[in-house]
């Protein structure tokens, strides 16, 4: 199932560069090892699988192994020696647990684990950060999933809160967005029938959330319809094809309508909540955060008697807004001056196995004031169809040039592929956009023989927009 992988898998694209590009941020931490030794303290250093020619703050020995921490300055890169607390001539030891001593951390399997995976991201470890890892600890407690979340939240560069922490656990959880607003309305119907002493207001909120509901059920269909349904400006002899064409080759729809129709959507949910409410002063904001779904729930959550609400609906509420927040995270592009833009985004589709959502994933170099660039990108789509299975694809577009690349399993898809890849073309020139590759490959598997959609193992191909030539490392 995607779900299994989700976290581990975006967390492995936000690493996935190209072994020519190798950014050294300050703040990092590598476990070192000292290769040669020059004059002026500087020496050659394996930091993981990179080798690199640096300046040590401190003197260390050949072949010495420990941590360090990349310091802010030009060429060479400098690294500043951790060591051991109260012994400043002392360096630490080359383990997780003579880290977490140096830190300051706590020595328990789950600090470890968070630690670890801090580490293995490439995510400046400061004392700020660390104090802000234990405060989330301290308030939701932790599990793989929360530490996935919370290693998301700073790789991403969002403050790390209890509330952006649970968010993202909720996105990675990929939740069937259908089934979520189903239980929802459910439980809102229920409560407007069967809950004794609910405020007015209350009530009159509960059913409008549930009519906001049945509005996104409605922008749900606009979006499955946009991908499967032919244009309506195709003309009558246009659509008088051979019933033996497939669907596929059937499909016209301008890419504009597709897109109208997931923004309407994403209005509906409220993604652009905040975004409204920033824009729009006065009566007239008020007006506007109560279209959606998501400012419907935030009133009857904050609402002054909200407690009187049943349990299991509070629950559920707060779950939703969790998971369009999450959304709305993902979507953002990564804080500071990164050069690139990558986002993810849930998106239900037709032939969904039991309503899962489409997990979509896109990398760009940054271009205007921030936006993905169209013409370079990379995009990976990960979906779990009724019919044909676990399905994978691996676009990369350089100059509207495409080499599309598939995973799946199914027995003679690669023969439907190629059938199609004649009106794929067609489609791809009336956009302006040319195919240069297109192949079909089975699923990867792992050594234990299960497919990669059920662990993180998936080996992708790197990505052309991360590449640059001669280029060892930057700082």
């Amino acid at each position: 199932m995607i779900q299994g992988f989700m976290t581990s898998q975006i967390l492995q694209q936000f690493n996935n560069r190209q072994a020519s590009l190798i950014e050294l941020m300050p703040g990092q931490v590598f476990q070192g090892k000292v290769l040669k030794l020059f004059p002026d303290n500087l020496a050659t250093v394996q930091l993981g699988g990179l080798t690199v020619t640096a300046r040590l703050e401190t003197p260390l020995e050949l072949g010495q192994r420990t941590w360090l921490q990349v310091q802010p300055g030009g060429q060479p890169v400098t690294l500043r020696v951790i060591n051991q607390p109260g012994q400043p001539d002392q360096a630490s030891e080359a383990s997780m647990e003579g880290l977490a001593k140096a830190l300051g951390a706590p020595i328990t399997k789950e600090s470890l684990s968070l630690l670890n995976k801090a580490v293995d991201a490439g995510i400046p470890l400061r004392a700020e950060s660390l104090h802000a890892f234990e405060r989330v600890v301290a308030e939701v407690g932790t599990d793989p999933s929360i530490e996935d979340a919370m290693i998301l939240a700073a790789k991403k560069g969002f403050p790390l809160t209890k509330e952006t922490v649970l968010a993202l656990r909720a996105f990675a959880g990929n939740a069937s967005l259908e089934g979520e607003m189903d239980k929802l309305s459910r439980l809102a119907q229920q409560a407007i029938v069967q809950a004794e002493g609910l405020p007015v207001d209350i009530k009159e909120r509960l059913h409008q959330l549930v009519a906001r509901i049945e509005g996104v059920r409605d922008g749900l269909a606009q979006v499955k319809n946009s991908f499967v349904s032919p244009s309506p400006s195709i003309s009558a002899s246009q659509r008088e094809e051979p019933p033996s064409q497939s669907p596929l080759q059937k499909q016209n729809l301008p890419a504009s309508g597709i897109k109208q129709a997931i923004v309407d959507l994403f209005d509906r949910l409220g993604l652009n909540h905040e975004k409204a409410l920033g824009l729009i002063g006065g009566e007239k904001a008020v007006t506007t955060e109560a279209e959606n779904i998501k400012s419907t729930l935030l009133h009857l959550l904050q609402h002054p008697k909200a407690e009187v609400l049943p349990a299991p609906l509070r629950e559920q509420m707060q779950q939703f807004v969790q998971q369009v927040t999450g959304q709305q995270l993902m979507m953002a592009g990564p804080a500071g001056d990164n050069a690139f833009v990558q986002v993810a985004i849930q998106l239900p589709a037709p032939g969904q196995e039991n309503g899962e959502n489409t997990l979509i994933q896109i990398e760009s170099r940054k271009k205007g004031r921030g936006e993905l660039d169209p013409d370079n990108c990379r995009m990976f789509f990960y979906l779990s169809m009724r019919n044909i299975g676990e399905t994978m694809l691996d676009v990369s577009i350089v100059n509207k040039i495409l080499s599309v690349t598939i995973y799946n399993n199914q027995e003679g898809f690669g023969d439907l592929v190629r059938a199609l890849r004649a009106s794929l073309e067609r489609s791809l020139s009336e956009q302006g956009y040319r195919l240069s590759g297109l192949r079909v490959l089975a699923v990867p598997e792992n050594k234990g023989g299960e497919s990669s959609t059920a662990v993180s193992s998936l080996s992708l191909p790197p990505s052309s927009v991360a590449y640059y030539k001669g280029v060892d490392f930057r700082v």
